[in-house]
């Protein structure tokens, strides 16, 4: 008898502490000031930066956790978020998103999302320069607070904004550390590892290393009139992303209120599916242990008996709490999944009109974006009487 007392106090208690159990994580959200430009930048230090559009990372295999046309639209979204923050510093030149590496720019930012649900964020980044160092290989990480979605706050200012500023300011930090000369000869490798790709004669300009860094021999001459209408085809790529970047500007725009509708919903979801997945474990374990000790006790009165038997179904009972709060997990999952494919609706891609043509920027963006470097090339075939050997012009 006493076993089975022992027993039905060790459940009673158990059971107390599990549904008076603190549910909620106590986490240090974190204010990541970004650094803004305090006097102009001179213009010959101020390097062009590109952003590859971010891998979205969709695994192979289904993850009930990660929504293929989120994580697609995520990395187009987030990309521009980054240029807009970047540009708001007044430290840099240009900035473009892109649809694939370009030798007109200074510095390449490539990303991949690691994870995003509204709670956590984590990017991987890399950046390099056009000389070919890396400046950048780090994972950045936060976790979101609820009044990062607060209609009060300042909207110009993502959910997600203390990443971007830790990128922006971790970039700026390097720039700053490299001398005003250096910052003017990787600029003017990079006009000339532009020029080598329209004209060979230009290969002689630069060297390359084991470790695919370039190095500047020489420069041409300042009356170097093809150099000249090199950079003339320089500044049209130019103008072919500023083209590309009204349609992202524009789907980052249709995509702001319902991907920020999406996370503030989902943040609320992920905090309680953790607490729901945190709650039936306790549960299914406690109901385990006081079954076992239940079945373990021997007793051969009836009070025994009855004692027992009520050890075994409060066992029993805790352990179909458990498992019931486990299926109530899975709604909310599924109730995710259904989420992702109403944001998916609004995420289609843009038709833009582009130098009399129109073209349909979403996954061919990339075909579309080679097809006018090709045309680049034309132009400058045309204005120069220069051809351009058939292996580079394919």
């Amino acid at each position: 008898m006493t076993g089975v007392l022992k027993t039905l106090s060790f459940l009673s208690l158990m059971l107390f502490i599990g549904s008076h159990q603190t549910e909620a994580k106590t986490i240090k959200y974190e204010k990541v000031q970004l650094d803004i430009a305090q006097t102009e930048i001179p213009f010959e230090e101020l390097l062009d930066i590109g952003i590859m559009l971010f891998d979205p990372n969709v695994p192979e295999k289904e993850n009930p956790m990660i929504f293929p046309e989120i994580r697609k639209a995520e990395a187009r979204y987030m990309p521009y978020h980054l240029k807009k923050t970047l540009e708001s510093t007044g430290h840099w030149g240009g900035v473009w998103v892109l649809p694939e590496r370009s030798k007109a720019i200074d510095l390449i930012v490539v990303g991949r999302i690691e994870k995003s649900d509204g709670l956590d964020v984590e990017l991987k980044i890399g950046v390099w320069d056009i000389v070919g160092t890396q400046w950048v290989n780090k994972t950045y990480k936060s976790n979101i607070a609820k009044s990062s979605y607060s209609k009060r706050r300042d909207i110009t200012q993502d959910p997600y904004q203390n990443i971007f500023n830790k990128i922006a300011n971790d970039l700026l930090q390097i720039k700053q550390s490299k001398a005003r000369d250096e910052l003017i000869r990787l600029s003017q490798t990079g006009e000339i590892r532009f020029a080598s790709e329209l004209i060979p004669v230009y290969d002689d300009y630069i060297s390359k290393n084991k470790k695919n860094v370039y190095s500047l021999e020489r420069l041409p001459s300042e009356d170097d009139e093809i150099m000249q209408r090199i950079l003339e085809v320089q500044e049209r790529e130019f103008l072919l992303l500023d083209t590309l970047n009204e349609y992202y500007g524009q789907l980052y725009e249709n995509l702001s209120q319902p991907y920020e509708d999406w996370r503030r919903l989902s943040r609320e979801d992920m905090i309680t599916y953790e607490e729901l997945q945190r709650s039936a474990r306790t549960r299914k374990i406690l109901g385990a242990v006081a079954l076992a000790g239940a079945l373990a006790t021997d007793g051969d009165s009836r009070a025994s008996s009855t004692a027992r038997q009520m050890a075994i179904y409060g066992g029993m009972e805790a352990m179909r709490s458990g498992f019931s709060k486990a299926s109530e997990a899975k709604i909310y999952q599924e109730s995710l999944k259904e989420s992702g494919a109403d944001f998916d609706a609004q995420a289609q891609p843009l038709v833009i009109e582009l130098e009399g043509q129109t073209i349909r920027l979403s996954g061919s963006a990339e075909e579309k974006f080679q097809e006018w470097r090709r045309l680049l090339k034309e132009i400058y075939i045309d204005e120069t009487g220069f051809s351009i050997p058939q292996a580079q012009a394919e």
